[in-house]
């Protein structure tokens, strides 16, 4: 992911403005306007004061992306690996129950093949979604934002929330610029698991995006999915 990429996105998930931004690295709209489109690049201590206005590292500003292994972290603290046997255990049924359901809910409207050809998907056969980041947004509310591996206007994607007693929440997940960003209404008590879902009107593919995700109205604590439970 290039600069432009990566600024868009950081702005847009602390919902700062292209002006907003401008006042806090004291540059004029038009600067930042140019580097979110590739048209300039920002200088070396432009870079440091837009690393330290978005609170992300110079490397994450810059499309380095970090170790697959390593831990996330969010804005109000650090990712606590959990080694509970009994959580473990409830994480592993959840992941089943949800991969159980959702297959059923992928092949509920199968067709013959002779009809297969007449509804034929246009999604890959594989679909991920990265960058994920999770923060407290006040009483209740969650702000998420994620990349889909697959893009374009012509889908939709959804974010569903899955809670240790199997409980799912679906959300529409809006789509701009690159990445899905929203923010929802849940509680506060509860550990989820998150998948990330696409569709294009004749299928469907499922990410998952975290685990034991749970937050506060400060920030937001979960296991990357690429790193084992």
């Amino acid at each position: 992911m290039e600069l432009k990429e990566v600024l868009v996105r950081e702005r847009k998930f602390r919902g700062l403005s292209q002006e907003e931004l401008a006042a806090k690295i004291r540059v004029s709209r038009q600067a930042v306007s140019k580097w979110e489109t590739g048209d300039a690049l920002p200088d070396l201590p432009r870079l440091l004061a837009l690393a330290d206005a978005l609170k992300v590292s110079l490397d994450t500003l810059c499309g380095r992306e970090a170790a697959p292994l390593e831990q996330q972290t969010a804005p109000a603290g650090s990712v606590r690996a959990r080694s509970w046997p009994w959580r473990g255990v409830c994480i592993l049924l959840t992941v089943c129950l949800l991969a159980g359901g959702f297959w059923v809910w992928v092949h509920r409207n199968d067709v013959p093949a002779e009809e297969a050809a007449a509804e034929q998907t246009t999604l890959p056969e594989t679909f991920a979604a990265t960058g994920e980041r999770f923060c407290g947004a006040g009483a209740g509310q969650l702000t998420y934002l994620f990349t889909p591996s697959v893009a374009g206007e012509d889908y939709t994607y959804q974010i569903t929330f899955t809670g240790l007693d199997g409980q799912a929440q679906t959300f529409d997940a809006p789509y701009s610029g690159g990445v899905c960003t929203d923010t929802v209404y849940l509680s506060q008590a509860e550990h989820y698991q998150v998948t990330a879902l696409i569709s294009d009107g004749s299928g469907s593919r499922a990410a998952l995006l975290a685990r034991d995700l749970h937050f506060d109205e400060t920030g937001a604590e979960w296991t990357p999915a690429e790193q084992p439970s």
